[in-house]
């Protein structure tokens, strides 16, 4: 479990304080989800730039150019590759025939060493499951909807993918993953986080509380992307139904009914108590699922959600 966050700025409505206030706000409401590492992305004068630390995001600090237009960002709870080394985290960059770019994801991927493989992509020190999907992209030679769709649909696991190119468009590719995207019409200001309660502590006592937003729906199987001048268009992909964990026949149901969940996790040694915790911190039925097959991370999880949501079982 990781979390992405950021915003587009299409109007540079926001002052220096402002935009300081946000990234700190997002960045460190989004640690609820991962502490390893904490990672930006931006342009500056036409150039992409990153910058990332194995370090949860209340110990970093994130600065910005005063015209920034659009800012990517990742907390991060490692899951493959070692945190402690930069270039495991997020976010990770890619090169194309358009310019270069940066990717966040949250979640996790199955078949990146498979994809490795069997698209022949080139070796690299990194270890991180998501860096596939960056591989792949710079493989298919474009950045625009169709090279995001077909990488979609090649990998398989659960997925939300940030992608800043440096001519300042974001895109992102809404796979089984949480994501919470707002629009401040008035202000020209795009927002988006992991999940609602993320979104609702960042906007809490912010500069940003009482001004009227649109909450702006992307589904599953939905690609956006917003360019530097605000502009809003959407593409799709077909989801793939591969699913990893219990479920070894290779379907993924719809939806999961309630008491069998339990008994899944109850198989695992996860306690009803323990899956109503990993809910209220926001894990989605398909990132538990993941997690089922790690005991020493899911006990890691719940650890962690007992600590931060208060509740001793």
């Amino acid at each position: 479990m990781c979390a992405i966050f950021g915003f587009v700025n299409y109007r540079r409505s926001l002052s220096r304080s402002e935009m300081k206030e946000l990234i700190n706000r997002l960045s460190v409401e989004s640690e609820v989800r991962g502490k390893d590492a904490t990672g930006i992305a931006y342009v500056k004068h036409g150039e992409l730039k990153v910058f990332k630390r194995a370090k949860p995001a209340h110990k970093v600090k994130l600065y910005v150019p005063e015209d920034t237009v659009i800012l990517t960002g990742h907390t991060r709870m490692t899951t493959q590759g070692d945190a402690r080394y930069i270039y495991n985290n997020h976010p990770f960059t890619g090169k194309t025939a358009d310019g270069s770019f940066a990717l966040c994801h949250n979640g996790v991927l199955y078949n990146d060493s498979q994809l490795a493989k069997s698209e022949r992509l080139p070796k690299s020190k990194i270890e991180t499951d998501s860096y596939v999907a960056a591989q792949l992209i710079e493989k298919y030679g474009k950045l625009d909807f169709k090279t995001i769709a077909k990488m979609s649909e090649a990998v398989e696991g659960s997925f939300v993918f940030t992608i800043l190119s440096d001519k300042n468009k974001l895109f992102i590719a809404k796979g089984d993953n949480p994501l919470c995207l707002i629009h401040y019409k008035q202000l020209g200001l795009y927002v988006y986080t992991s999940t609602e309660d993320i979104m609702k502590n960042v906007l809490k006592g912010s500069f940003l509380e009482k001004l009227p937003f649109e909450v702006i729906k992307v589904t599953e199987g939905e690609i956006i992307s917003i360019d530097k001048r605000g502009r809003f268009e959407k593409s799709s992909f077909v989801p793939n139904e591969f699913c990893y964990g219990w479920n070894y026949y290779g379907y993924r149901k719809p939806a999961y009914d309630e008491n069998e969940l339990f008994d899944i996790c109850g198989m695992f040694g996860v306690s009803q108590e323990d899956l109503m915790l990993l809910y209220d911190m926001g894990y989605t039925d398909e990132e538990i699922e993941g997690m089922l097959c790690d005991r020493s991370m899911i006990r890691e999880c719940i650890e962690e959600a007992r600590v931060l949501v208060g509740e001793y079982y």
